[in-house]
Formats: structure tokens, sequence, C-alpha cells
């Protein structure tokens, strides 16, 4: 087993800030969002860009499949959560375009900051 590490997570609404801190050994970690490449994410079912999240942050055992659920979750938009909770060995923290933010359950980050609109 690695040792363990945190590693902060941008906050896609307010540059040079966190949005959470996530804790762990032997995890991946991926985020998808807007912040850094803009409107890159499409709405499967409507063929227009996905904007029912600012960004999303999952984790997992292996990079591969954490990175596909973080876009998947992202595009999912507001359904994203109970789906992240759905997967077995999958967590999620969600930051919402108002600055709201949610997490799943067993999300190992810390929360407790959790920023109000802006």
């Amino acid at each position: 087993m690695g040792a363990p590490w945190r590693v902060g997570v941008a906050h896609p609404l307010r540059p040079g800030e966190l949005c959470t801190v996530v804790q762990g050994r032997d995890l991946a970690v991926a985020t998808s969002g807007t912040a850094e490449r803009g409107a890159h994410i499409v709405n499967p079912h409507l063929g227009t860009p996905a904007n029912g999240l600012a960004s999303v942050t999952v984790t997992g055992a292996g990079l591969t499949m954490t990175d596909a659920y973080a876009t998947a979750a992202f595009a999912k938009g507001e359904s994203a959560r109970d789906w992240l909770a759905s997967l077995d060995g999958y967590e999620g923290f969600g930051m919402l375009p108002d600055g709201r933010s949610w997490h799943t359950d067993g999300f190992p980050g810390e929360t407790a900051r959790e920023p109000g609109p802006v």
C-alpha cells in the first residue's frame, strides 16, 4: 500500500481557489468540467454542451475508468450524483454552476468548507 496523500481540486468558478481536497492512498482521481478547456463535453441527448455542472471529481481504483466516469457524470448533469452513488468502488464530488456542491457518501475528501453561491 502506498503512502497517504492529499490533492487539491481547483474551484471551477473561483480561479486560484480549491473546492475540495481529496485524501487517499492507491486511489485514482479525475475531474471533468469547463474551467480549463471550456464547453467541450456534449450532452448526448441534446447534442449541445453539457451545462448542468461546473465540474465533477470522481475517485476510484484505476485511472482509465475513473476518468471515463468523470466525463460521463459531467455529461449527465443533475442525475450524476445518484448515478455515481450506484457505481461500486467509485465516489464523486460535484460543483454546480451557482457554486453549491454535493458529494456521494463515501467521497474521500474534505468537504466541510462547502462554498456558497458565487
